[in-house]
């Protein structure tokens, strides 16, 4: 497969989560013609496919930039440069990941959008069920089941206190396992509601393919524990 360096860098550039493209029509439609992109959706945007997602990750590996020569002359050490912001959405996890926004509700539905369109995509137009990138990305996704279905999203204050009421999402200590608990500033007013959100939480997951079981912790606080359902 030959790629040009447009079409490299359209793949290299794509939405880390959705694996929306961004760039301009000829070269989504040259990408979609070598099988590495899919147009679909409301808006006839392109998406990877996952042999997209595949070519995306090996490039990723080599076009690095190139290791300074030994006889380059020494530079003087500068300020260190700020760190790049991360791209693409992220689903809010109740960490304070999430960004508000005033666009916020409209990202939310367009990136759940997406995901639903990569299941249909991946797995033979079969929407029932988590696709492997979501196994991958166990918070990422079941935060997003959850922020889409109108659940609201905890938060964290400066010393790390739940800031908000709402959902929590975190990886568990099992394998392909995420946990959701369920947080409040208040935290007597979390204790007795947490079941019965959590409750509402496992109805949205279980309608989007995840298996959700309740436990409680060594403090007796509840927890769901979710994970891929079994076919």
């Amino acid at each position: 497969m030959t790629l040009t360096a447009v079409q490299r860098r359209a793949l290299l550039e794509s939405d880390a989560d959705t694996g929306q493209l961004s760039a301009r029509e000829p070269t989504c439609a040259a990408l979609a013609r070598q099988g590495l992109a899919v147009r679909y959706g409301r808006t006839g945007g392109y998406y990877l496919t996952q042999e997209g997602r595949r070519v995306r990750t090996e490039l990723a590996r080599v076009e690095l930039p190139a290791p300074e020569s030994a006889a380059a002359p020494a530079i003087a050490p500068g300020p260190e440069p700020a760190a790049a912001p991360e791209r693409g959405f992220a689903a809010d996890d109740g960490h304070g990941t999430g960004t508000a926004a005033p666009r916020r509700a409209a990202e939310v539905a367009s990136a759940w959008s997406g995901l639903l369109e990569i299941r249909r995509v991946l797995q033979d137009g079969d929407t029932t069920r988590p696709a492997p990138w979501e196994r991958e990305r166990l918070v990422h996704a079941v935060a997003l089941a959850l922020e889409a279905a109108g659940r609201p999203p905890s938060g964290r204050d400066a010393a790390g206190r739940p800031s908000a009421t709402g959902y929590a999402v975190a990886p568990s200590a099992q394998s392909g396992v995420a946990e959701v608990s369920w947080h409040s500033p208040v935290e007597d007013a979390a204790a007795g509601t947490a079941e019965s959100e959590l409750a509402r939480c496992q109805d949205v997951l279980e309608a989007y393919g995840w298996q959700c079981t309740l436990h409680h912790d060594r403090r007796r606080r509840a927890l769901l524990l979710v994970s891929p359902r079994r076919a």
